[in-house]
């Protein structure tokens, strides 16, 4: 039985493709800059959103963010077993939920699927988290992580949210700062100042 499902996952794994990112992962807002061409003066576009590089994050963001997130991220195969039974423990014998996801799981799930909680859906994340680390790099994931995840005040992914919060880029953001914007990624509308400060 057990090999009978490994057999047919691995199947999945070999034969799906990796489909088309949606709108949120792919859009961008226009940034609009004084004349000397430096200093911003805001982003135009229903979403905010503007990739930053990997090498341009603060190592500051990047560790807060697999601390909160992933601790695991470099050394699994796109999804955490352990992960995933401790969630599912958690989540039948206590009134709190938790997710097992992984960032790789994440970011499959903001760039590829829907947010609907179904078997079905976590089935096909699990396939395409597995998919997508045989044919990224670690850094590529995380890169996109960090400029897709939702972190509120309409802005996806970092950049947009450090200007949106705190009136700079992320490669000016402080160590406060950057923690605040991690914390911000398990319940953007839970944590965020104007609903939560004390939180």
């Amino acid at each position: 039985g057990g090999s009978l499902l490994v057999a047919a996952f691995s199947f999945a794994v070999v034969f799906s493709n990796i489909p088309t990112p949606n709108q949120v992962a792919v859009v961008q807002s226009t940034a609009v800059f004084y004349a000397d061409g430096k200093s911003l003066i805001g982003n135009i576009g229903e979403i905010q959103r503007v990739d930053v590089n990997l090498n341009e994050f603060p190592e500051h963001v990047k560790y807060a963010v697999l601390a909160i997130e992933d601790k695991s991220f470099y050394d699994h195969a796109g999804f955490s077993p352990i992960g995933i039974a401790r969630a599912l423990f958690n989540n039948l014998f206590s009134t709190t939920t938790q997710g097992g996801s992984t960032i790789t799981q994440q970011y499959v799930k903001n760039a590829y699927l829907t947010q609907e909680q179904t078997i079905v859906r976590k089935v096909k994340e699990l396939v395409l988290a597995v998919k997508l680390e045989t044919l990224a790099s670690k850094d590529q994931i995380l890169e996109n992580y960090l400029n897709t995840a939702y972190l509120g005040r309409s802005s996806y992914g970092f950049e947009a949210a450090a200007q949106a919060y705190f009136g700079k880029s992320v490669r000016d953001i402080s160590v406060a700062e950057g923690a605040a914007l991690a914390a911000l990624l398990r319940s953007p509308g839970g944590y965020s100042p104007e609903n939560n400060a004390e939180r």
